[in-house]
């Protein structure tokens, strides 16, 4: 045994310094290598987290440490660790390693605190996206609703009181133009990750042209792939005191306006005067990731605005071509209602 460790041993040492051989290291740029100490002028720290009380319970999950650093990367912004002071941050499914000041330990901390939090996690949200052709359902339901701030110009958000909501929703359910996306599935508890996909339309197009005589056609076509649809995403997270909600979201769609045709002279010896239409698309693309704030025991409305969407986009069937052919994209009012599952 003690033989078979030392070999072991061996073979490790030898990899190990024969990948230490193989880096030649910059060929212009300046540098030394390793550190005698990493800089700490501004008082930084390492701080080693263990996230296993949340990961742990998400067992087939790739990566659910990423809720958890998102977050973070969210709250701080991703250019906040390249920069001075000298900070670092990584996490595995079951650390979370930072490495900063005493007040960046402190925010990690009580974020990790909520996460961990096992009385919090009970609670439960109910997530409602609804698609509108119009935004004037606010005529109707503009007395119900409370302006609450929220951190971007093209979003909108309002608090509604527990007993408004029933109301609310009654008058947007009336409108021929409504549309609930998620009826069959709308809650998760504090937090988790909820997602929604509306299924994607594969589009495919020819972006290039090139004559190739080995071939039987005498060409070859460069065929690419787009995916057209829309993905909403949030995770809730309750104030440590228990009484805001916050709520990190992202939400993003593609659309194909239409495909504009590029004539390629493509000769071959049966057409030697063979033009073919190569394809560039025109995209209608929305992509946003931000974070609300609201009282826990209130609903909280979020507008989304005017987002391209399929045309008759729909949980029952899949998103349809007639954009693309109408060269039309369709765009809706997306709204998402947000609330505790018992309000």
């Amino acid at each position: 045994m003690a033989r078979v460790l030392f070999s072991l041993l061996f073979l490790f040492t030898a990899v190990f310094a024969a990948a230490q051989e193989s880096f030649t290291g910059p060929r212009t740029a300046l540098a030394d290598r390793g550190l005698a100490a990493l800089p700490s002028d501004a008082g930084q720290f390492w701080m080693v987290y263990d996230l296993t009380p949340y990961t742990g319970l998400y067992p087939n999950l790739p990566n659910p440490e990423q809720t958890i650093v998102g977050w973070i990367l969210q709250d701080t912004g991703k250019d906040f660790w390249f920069k001075e002071p000298f900070g670092v941050i990584s996490a595995d499914k079951n650390k979370l390693y930072v490495y900063h000041t005493a007040a960046v330990q402190q925010y990690v901390s009580n974020v990790l605190d909520r996460f961990m939090d096992t009385e919090k996690k009970k609670i439960v949200f109910r997530i409602q996206i609804f698609l509108l052709d119009s935004p004037d359902w606010r005529t109707k339901t503009a007395s119900l609703l409370h302006p609450y701030p929220v951190g971007r110009e093209e979003i909108s958000g309002w608090i509604l009181a527990k007993s408004d909501v029933a109301t609310f929703l009654q008058s947007l359910s009336k409108r021929p133009d409504y549309t609930e996306l998620n009826a069959a599935r709308s809650d998760v508890p504090n937090t988790e990750l909820f997602g929604w996909v509306l299924p994607a339309q594969q589009r495919t197009y020819v972006r290039d042209i090139q004559v190739a005589a080995a071939t039987p056609q005498g060409y070859v076509s460069d065929v690419h792939k787009i995916d057209e649809g829309y993905r909403f995403e949030a995770t809730p997270l309750v104030s440590t005191d228990g009484r805001q909600a916050e709520i990190l979201f992202s939400c993003s769609a593609t659309v194909i306006e239409k495909t504009l045709s590029v004539p390629l002279k493509v000769p071959t010896a049966s057409a030697p005067r063979q033009i073919l239409n190569a394809e560039t698309p025109q995209i209608a693309r929305t992509e946003l990731t931000d974070k609300v704030s609201f009282p826990l025991e209130q609903a909280f409305l979020l507008d989304l605005g005017m987002i391209p969407m399929p045309e008759e986009a729909s949980v029952d069937k899949p998103l349809s071509l007639s954009g693309i052919v109408s060269g039309r994209p369709i765009y809706k009012n997306v709204l998402v209602l947000i609330r505790k599952s018992d309000l």
